[in-house]
């Protein structure tokens, strides 16, 4: 990864940073004061995006280093370990905001959270929101998944807040529907669960070493069916690490090519792989004789023969 694609994760991250600072005191001080406890748990989601913010600015320090003698693959899976973490601390936050919604609507004292309460969230809807979609913007610029990551936990800050707007609107036309507000923060703790989910899932399958992408496979056997040098791709394999992918796969050619010329159709598909499979940074292939007479045999494709002229 490039200086400037480190400079534009730290940017973008440092700008979250203070708008999350600001609109955690505001909600949590205006919730204080209305008696919103859907409010200040909302303030509490956007104070829980400060962690992953300083685990963005720590951990892109090292996922964005070169390859070395240690990490010959480089560094990706700093930036998925960074992608755990986050979603752990939503996760953790959820649990909490959910905890105390449960036990508050049990509780006999009530308060009925005013316009102001409205206006916080309101506000918070909007910054986020924005945040939101121009991280997104910045991260598919570099192909950074933490860093889109990161962006959800924006989007899921706005979306908590809309709850909250209804709720204290419900409340301030119906106040004796008091346990609306504890519902609302129920809602909130659902949508940051979900966001962590959708973050930590991904995350755990590229430590688990699963099928980087499915869509992989069917791409290089199209590219590879229009190689009329090229006669089979199979033992297609991938794997992510952070925010890149790596393939091997076997090639077979006519066994009468010479290794020279063998070589030379293998640079030329991997240059072109890389060049119309944006995430795939690394392709290791191996080079087999093509035998269509044992294909016949044990045939590992639809068709055998040699592929139709171009």
């Amino acid at each position: 990864m490039s200086k400037t694609a480190v400079k534009l994760i730290q940017k973008v991250t440092w700008v979250g940073s203070i708008a999350n600072i600001a609109l955690a005191f505001i909600k949590i001080t205006i919730g204080k004061l209305t008696g919103s406890q859907a409010l200040i748990a909302d303030g509490v989601h956007s104070f829980s995006d400060l962690v992953t913010d300083t685990a963005i600015l720590i951990g892109s320090r090292y996922w964005t280093a070169p390859a070395d003698k240690e990490h010959p693959y480089g560094h990706g899976r700093f930036e998925t370990l960074t992608n755990i973490f986050i979603g752990f601390i939503l996760a953790i936050v959820g649990i909490g905001i959910g905890w105390d919604s449960l036990h508050s609507i049990n509780s006999k004292s009530h308060s009925e959270p005013g316009m102001l309460a409205f206006s916080a969230a309101v506000i918070s809807i909007v910054v986020k929101e924005v945040l939101y979609r121009w991280t997104v913007i910045q991260a598919k610029k570099i192909n950074s998944r933490a860093l889109y990551a990161n962006a959800w936990h924006h989007r899921s800050d706005a979306l908590s807040s809309l709850p909250v707007a209804i709720a204290v609107i419900a409340n301030y036309f119906f106040p004796t529907f008091h346990y609306l507000d504890q519902i609302a923060a129920l809602i909130v703790t659902a949508m940051i669960l979900k966001a962590s989910f959708e973050i930590l899932w991904p995350a755990i399958l590229e430590l688990t070493e699963a099928n980087a992408d499915s869509d992989i496979e069917k791409q290089i056997q199209a590219y590879a069916a229009e190689d009329k040098d090229i006669k089979e791709v199979h033992e297609i394999r991938s794997r992510r690490t952070g925010s890149i992918i790596l393939l091997d796969f076997h090639l077979l050619v006519d066994p009468e090519m010479t290794v020279d010329r063998a070589h030379n159709i293998t640079e030329k598909f991997t240059t072109h792989l890389l060049n119309e499979l944006d995430e795939v940074a690394d392709i290791i292939i191996h080079i087999e004789p093509y035998n269509c007479q044992e294909r016949m045999l044990n045939p590992c494709c639809d068709d055998c023969g040699d592929k139709k002229e171009s």
